[in-house]
């Protein structure tokens, strides 16, 4: 796990000071080495050492330092984070020399064994245990298609500095960042946001869509889209393919991964134990490290099943030391899990951390966790993340596995029962349809007339829709809030025509890119790896290809999951209806001991912000009534205020 950059020369060949700059900033995602590299054409690549170079590295391979005058057409820049082969032979940027190729690698590849047996049948050789020389050697014998082999999170830039062309590379899923920028004279290809900010061609403009998206409904990202109009990102399952041959290098956006879903046709038994088998082994291959990994542990499903699944692999190993976990706790009971945290403690003999997030440090460290960030956020739930990995740092780990990515694919949130209907109405399952209709009266006492509207609107078409009232109508896009300007949106807000679609809907667009991003940048701050099983595309592929009612049955979220866990985590756990996630009393500080604070920063925003995005007098009374609890709380003022300071630092 590592902080890259590229930089490309499009004008004349550039200096070296930019580089050096840009890798600097980044320093937290990797503090134990940096290393550059920098190519002219007609030459061999040259790597150089930095300030931040290790000791080591420079005792093994003598780099000499590189000079801010020092020319190139193409640039890269490495910080590592020492996770796998923690001696000098795994320093970046990374030569692959009878293969005339170079490699500036952020990320993990967790079956880089397996691939490296392959290839030693082959005939390879390696000089490392680092996965970096494996993604190398694949590169060199299988081109592009060795992307389909790896079952990891990577972000990656690879020069073939023979044929002159360089490759951009995202995962799958879009676990690790890579963001781009095409300035007057030079591409820039980066992990985080504000090496780019460092260019001299840079310039602050606002992207009014994504602005207005996050505004109106706390939406954060859309494909290539970020807040800054002039910086896009490569999209998951993409890379970026750069002629460097041309006068001026010709770009190709390439898709290399299209998720198809497995359908499956056993029985839900059968399934259970196929979902026990995947998670177990994405579990254990994120086991693999040089280095000890921990868990983060809130309590809920997620979380608590890996744990428990790390538990058993562990003392199958032989190792009953007992794992390292950090808990976000608070003395709110409302929003505090540390009971169910417990129970997982228990089971699993783990050493347990604590860590309260405060409005007082969020107060104190928000303009830093804005500054890692390189966003606004939805909530100050991101926050109660940034807590836990600041402990995770304080107490010396480097690696953290967590739950990131269940909820998306195994109906983990509410608001499923209309798609869900859809679906069953499309394919006549009426017997399903009344099954669920009659368990939703019995927990809520009415039946759900709102979803079956909104299914027979779904799959009758325009003609039923008009024969019901307006405010019963299911538009295609969502309507601003009162308190919004006008302003284009990229929001589509249709209904789903099955769960299957919601789920591909969050999966891809909202929420779960923006959660990989605050998980990255939150760890990544604290120069800590955060790996996530529940990403591993094989369980993806699985999840999504399940009939529905495996996943959703009968208001029961996860219902794979927690038969599949059942006698592996708490029967607490397994039975829990109520979910968290990483969450703060933020409704508390709101209406409590933050109260000042946030009008305050009502007032300061909107005469920032009024005017041109927003309706400042409408945004004061609407949260002037949320204070006094005459309209339901949200988390609008958060937003407000998070996004007025994201402004400042720009």
């Amino acid at each position: 796990m590592c902080g890259i950059l590229s930089i490309i020369s499009t004008k004349a060949n550039a200096g070296s000071g930019n580089l050096l700059k840009a890798c600097s900033v980044i320093k937290h995602r990797g503090p134990d080495d940096e290393g550059l590299l920098t190519w002219l054409p007609g030459q061999s690549p040259v790597v150089w050492a930095g300030e931040d170079t290790a000791p080591s590295t420079l005792g093994h391979w003598s780099y000499s330092k590189l000079s801010p005058e020092q020319k190139f057409k193409v640039g890269f820049g490495h910080r590592r984070l020492s996770i796998l082969d923690l001696s000098p032979a795994g320093h970046q940027p990374m030569l692959y020399e009878p293969a005339s190729l170079a490699i500036t690698f952020n990320g993990e590849i967790y079956n880089y064994l397996e691939i490296k047996e392959e290839l030693e049948n082959l005939g390879h050789q390696f000089k490392s245990t680092t996965d970096t020389e494996v993604i190398l050697h694949a590169w060199a014998e299988w081109g592009t298609k060795c992307l389909d082999k790896f079952n990891g999170m990577f972000a990656f830039v690879i020069l073939d500095h023979k044929k002159g062309e360089l490759f951009a590379v995202r995962d799958r899923f879009g676990v690790k960042p890579l963001y781009y920028y095409n300035g007057a004279s030079a591409i820039y290809l980066a992990s985080e946001i504000k090496q780019i900010k460092t260019s001299p061609d840079f310039r602050f403009k606002l992207d009014e869509s994504v602005a207005h998206d996050y505004l109106a409904y706390g939406t954060c990202e859309y494909g290539e889209s970020t807040f800054y109009a002039d910086i896009k990102q490569v999209p998951s399952g993409h890379y970026l393919h750069v002629n460097l041959l041309t006068e001026v290098p010709v770009q190709k956006m390439v898709k290399w991964y299209t998720l198809v879903p497995k359908k499956w046709s056993g029985s839900f038994e059968d399934a259970s134990g196929k979902f026990r088998e995947l998670l177990t082994d994405a579990v254990r291959l994120r086991l693999r490290s040089d280095v000890k990994v921990g868990s983060c542990l809130s309590g809920g499903l997620d979380s608590s099943s890996i744990v428990c699944l790390a538990a058993e692999l562990l003392k199958a190993n032989g190792d009953f030391a007992g794992q390292e976990t950090v808990t976000a706790c608070y003395d709110n009971v409302r929003y505090d899990e540390w009971h169910f945290a417990q129970e997982v403690i228990k089971k699993t003999n783990a050493h347990a951390h604590q860590t309260f997030p405060s409005f007082r440090q969020l107060q104190d460290e928000m303009d830093a966790f804005l500054w890692h960030q390189d966003a606004p956020t939805g909530s100050t739930s991101q926050f109660s993340q940034w807590a836990v990995f600041k402990k995770t740092h304080e107490i010396g780990l480097k690696v953290m596995i967590d739950g990131q990515g269940a909820d998306e694919q195994l109906a983990g949130y509410g608001g499923y029962d209309a798609a869900l209907y859809t679906g069953l109405m499309k394919k006549a399952k009426f017997g399903a349809i009344l099954d669920e209709a009659l368990h939703y009266k019995k927990e809520k006492g009415t039946w759900p007339k709102g979803f079956l509207l909104a299914a027979m609107q779904m799959n009758l078409g325009n003609g039923f829709s008009k024969m019901l009232p307006e405010k019963l109508r299911i538009g295609n896009t969502a309507a601003s809030p009162e308190w919004m300007l006008d302003g284009h949106s990229n929001r589509y807000d249709s209904q789903s025509a099955s769960l299957q679609e919601h789920l591909l809907k969050q999966v891809y667009m909202d929420p779960l890119p923006s959660l990989l991003r605050y998980e990255d940048h939150n760890s990544m701050a604290w120069s800590v790896e955060s790996r996530t099983p529940f990403m591993d595309y094989r369980l993806l592929e699985f999840n999504l290809g399940l009939p529905e009612n495996f996943v959703y049955k009968r208001g029961l979220r996860k219902t794979i999951l927690r038969h599949a866990m059942h006698n592996v985590i708490p029967e607490a756990i397994e039975n829990r209806r109520d979910k968290m996630g990483f969450v703060t009393p933020e409704e508390s500080w709101l209406k409590g001991e933050g109260k000042e604070w946030f009008k305050d920063g009502i007032d300061k925003a909107c005469n920032k912000i009024g005017g041109s995005l927003v309706d400042a007098q409408k945004v004061k009374n609407y949260v002037d009534r949320m204070i006094a609890g005459n309209v339901a709380f949200d988390f609008l003022p958060w937003r407000i205020i998070c996004f007025s300071r994201w402004l400042d630092s720009n």
